[in-house]
């Protein structure tokens, strides 16, 4: 894990030094990824490949015919938008994670 770039995401952290917010970090990791929580994370990852890989296939199945795309270009747009809307939407999704553990270790 990155601490210098994650720590970017929580400003609170800002005034704090690097040792003691790769600490707080790694703790607010541990409590927000812990066993405990296990079933959830799964089941939220779950939830949205379901929803992607549905409007994908909405994408494909009604739109592309509607608006009279070619397989390449549908392809290439369902690789240059879902994508990475995709990794776009997991990764606010681990930081509003983390951020939930880490206001709860912050005095």
């Amino acid at each position: 894990m990155n601490f210098k770039r994650l720590a970017r995401h929580f400003p609170e952290l800002a005034a704090m030094e690097p040792a003691e917010q790769q600490a707080l970090l790694t703790r607010a990791y541990q409590n927000a990824f812990s066993a405990e929580h296990k079933m959830k994370n799964w089941r939220n990852n779950l939830i949205s490949a379901a929803i992607m890989a549905s409007l994908c296939f909405l994408f494909v199945l009604v739109l592309r015919p509607a608006l009279g795309m070619s397989q390449q270009a549908s392809a290439i747009v369902l690789m240059l938008v879902a994508l990475p809307a995709y990794f776009f939407i997991q990764h606010h999704r681990f930081i509003n994670q983390m951020r939930g553990s880490l206001q709860k270790l912050l005095p």
